[in-house]
């Protein structure tokens, strides 16, 4: 059984891309922006985002009232 991306502590800019349904180069700008921390995985050419530090770039349309 796969593994959904709601499940994967850790995801690829490919499926950080379609998670958040953005194109793959503003995944790039976000990481080198400095606005998405990302991890390079030694020895590979895979750069690895934890999924808390996605949903972190989403925020709220309207700031809800207290």
């Amino acid at each position: 059984m796969a593994e959904s991306d709601e499940d994967r502590e850790f995801l690829t800019v490919e499926q950080a891309a379609s998670y958040l349904q953005l194109s793959t180069s503003s995944i790039r700008s976000y990481i080198r922006e400095g606005k998405l921390k990302a991890f390079r995985v030694a020895g590979l050419r895979k750069v690895l985002i934890q999924r808390d530090d996605l949903l972190a770039l989403l925020e709220p349309a309207r700031p809800t009232e207290l």
